[in-house]
């Protein structure tokens, strides 16, 4: 018996017809009619009465039926524990943050496991985490969900990062101060606190601050804006620095601890591979 196929029996309980049942599961009705022959051959018995195109499960029909749905849900799982087994699974709202060396390293060194990203929203996240669906996520330090739950962070990186805004708005306002106080601070960062947080720290530096937040969704907007000279954004250095177009002031030593990649993790919730890579990273860190 291939319990690889045992779903389109069950999709023709489900239709209680061939046709259907074979449309559902991209098959030929013909190939569908023959497997429920060759598995009603196979176990020596009649699963289906067949009258008018419409089919019944039959008693030992619906005796099969019944076990064969907690046989199926119990091999589904164990072929998922297996492959998770192998799999590290990590979670993130971006693609920003998937450039580590730290990874890279550790795969290397772990060549039997693979990390396996999901891209989700920041509540899914926490969902994810706390379901045991991801071991860890990776997560700049100032996401919302750092003050409401109980987790544990390891440092990934510490970036330099800048104030970035267009050379254009310099000559325009001709100073960074009168560029701060003048045009949107633009970020992908929708929590307000992290917004207060920059407008604090910003203030500390520059004594002016923004009033307006011009949220985007993805880098490559936010780049656009700035070429625009609608507004200045905090970014790592690293990702503007050879663009000829843009104004960058060093500002990491206020916003380096801010601004920090973290491997975010439940404690209670660690799996072997997650504790692995914790070993590996405090091995380089060392």
């Amino acid at each position: 018996m291939d319990l690889n196929r045992i779903h389109y029996f069950f999709k023709a309980v489900e239709y209680k017809n061939f046709t259907q049942a074979a449309n559902a599961c991209h098959i030929g009705q013909t190939t569908m009619s023959k497997y429920i022959a060759v598995l009603e051959q196979e176990l020596q018995t009649q699963l289906f009465i067949r009258e008018h195109r419409t089919l019944t499960l039959t008693k030992q029909g619906k005796q099969f039926y019944e076990g064969m749905k907690n046989i199926y849900a119990s091999y589904q799982t164990l072929c998922q524990n297996i492959q998770q087994t192998n799999t590290l699974h990590i979670g993130m709202k971006t693609t920003d943050f998937t450039d580590f060396e730290i990874l890279e390293s550790f795969e290397k060194k772990y060549p039997h496991l693979s990390i396996s990203y999901s891209y989700l929203e920041e509540n899914e996240l926490m969902e994810g985490l706390k379901a045991h669906q991801l071991d860890a996520l990776i997560s700049p330090s100032m996401l919302s969900f750092y003050k409401n739950n109980p987790i544990e962070t390891t440092t990934l990186s510490k970036e330099n990062v800048s104030l970035v805004c267009s050379k254009e708005l310099i000559h325009k306002y001709h100073t960074i101060e009168k560029v701060i106080q003048s045009v949107p601070y633009i970020t992908k960062a929708t929590d307000q606190n992290y917004h207060q947080l920059c407008k604090d720290e910003l203030y500390k530096i520059y004594h002016t601050t923004f009033n307006k937040v011009e949220y985007v969704k993805e880098f490559p907007k936010q780049l656009l804006l700035l070429n625009l000279s609608r507004g200045f954004s905090i970014l790592p250095t690293k990702e503007v620095e050879n663009r000829d177009q843009f104004y960058l002031e060093d500002i990491s030593k206020y916003f380096a601890d801010l601004e920090k990649i973290n491997l975010v993790y439940l404690k209670q919730n660690k799996s072997e591979n997650l504790n692995l890579l914790l070993q590996h990273i405090h091995e380089k860190k060392c």
